[in-house]
């Protein structure tokens, strides 16, 4: 089955590009869904359970200039049928690496950074997606013009949400260049309603190190953000960061380093994780690492520091599984304790455009 569906991507990869170069008839394909990427944006709307993408690239490898950027929109709905969304407006730039959160009292996604081309240059930029759940009028595109200092321009950052304090809260990233950062930023009014949105800068006490290509999660309830992985002093992590006060209010914000027991995962880059705030558990999937491509599960609980030690389990095995992946995207139904992922690298050379649904994500 993985080899049939690498040689599918690796066609329409192909195929793709050679289309970009020239075209010689009048003949087209038209996709029934989004083409195969990576290093694109997911969040999800539990109201409707639609989860809208956005951006991404396609290409045949890591160094390789015939890639494309894609700034399109997409819902995933009702079994798993996808829906192109034309959004009003001006759309931003056609990017990856970037990062996204979902308002859901306005039903807002807000998109920050990303790389332009490739890989670069990079941006720090904010839009705003109307209506991105389809509902209440048609999707449209504004761009925020926040006031304050802005992070300096970056991908494959953090950034996690506060939806009580309409807060964006970024961590980390890279410059597209040799830089990685170890900064952390809050804008408020992040939906760009009820006030200016403003940059505020957090000088934290501890620090996790510069990290790019990390995963984060936010929980409401300690007001904490927490960070997984990535790559920290120029090796694959598996260290796990708590960030306490992250929205910037409350106290200091600090930096706690994690001890779990149980078996540690491997470390590693550009894994996705979800979070079940009501039992403090953080599910990871995939990743890359010096070893390849990964496609475990693992649940760490007590996630947020709090409530107990916390303790890595590996979920599995499995009758069916999702292939092997890095660069993908997740989102988490806490209703339905299920888990979705859309596309990434299968391998180095290689995307795709499945999606896969993990129940009973939180190992319970």
């Amino acid at each position: 089955m993985s080899k049939i569906r690498n040689t599918f991507c690796l066609v329409l990869v192909f195929g793709f590009v050679l289309g970009l170069a020239q075209v010689t008839s009048a003949q087209t394909w038209t996709s029934a869904g989004p083409l195969p990427r990576a290093d694109h944006s997911a969040v999800l709307d539990l109201t409707t359970n639609r989860m809208i993408a956005f951006g991404g690239v396609i290409g045949i490898g890591p160094n390789s200039d015939q890639s494309k950027n894609f700034n399109d929109v997409w819902r995933l709905g009702s079994g798993l049928a996808w829906t192109s969304v034309k959004p009003l407006g001006k759309p931003p730039a056609a990017r990856n690496g970037h990062s996204a959160v979902y308002d859901p009292a306005s039903n807002r996604m807000i998109v920050f950074g990303g790389g332009l081309g490739f890989v670069s240059p990079c941006v720090n930029d904010v839009w705003v997606l109307k209506h991105a759940n389809g509902e209440g009028g048609q999707a449209a595109w504004i761009q925020l013009s926040p006031n304050g200092g802005s992070p300096a321009p970056r991908l494959r950052h953090n950034a996690v949400y506060d939806s009580a304090n309409n807060r964006m809260i970024v961590f980390g990233g890279n410059d597209c260049f040799s830089t990685n950062f170890g900064d952390v930023w809050v804008l408020s009014n992040a939906n760009g309603l009820s006030g200016t949105p403003t940059w505020m800068q957090l000088n934290p006490s501890g620090s996790p190190g510069t990290a790019e290509d990390s995963t984060a999660v936010y929980d409401p309830g300690s007001n904490s953000m927490i960070v997984f992985g990535g790559t920290l002093g120029g090796s694959n992590s598996n260290e796990v960061w708590v960030l306490s006060n992250a929205n910037g209010l409350g106290g200091t914000p600090t930096w706690t380093q994690l001890s779990p027991s149980g078996t540690l995962p491997p470390g590693r880059e550009e894994p996705r994780a979800v979070y079940d705030a009501t039992n403090n558990l953080m599910t990871i999937f995939g990743g890359n690492n010096d070893s390849g491509y990964l496609g475990d599960v693992w649940v760490l609980s007590n996630a947020n520091g709090t409530g107990g030690s916390p303790t890595w389990s590996q979920l599995g095995p499995f009758p069916f599984f999702a292939e092997v992946r890095t660069a993908h995207s997740a989102v988490y139904n806490p209703s339905t304790n299920k888990m979705t992922i859309f596309g990434g690298d299968t391998s180095p050379s290689a995307q795709t455009n499945d999606v896969w649904v993990l129940s009973h994500a939180n190992g319970k």
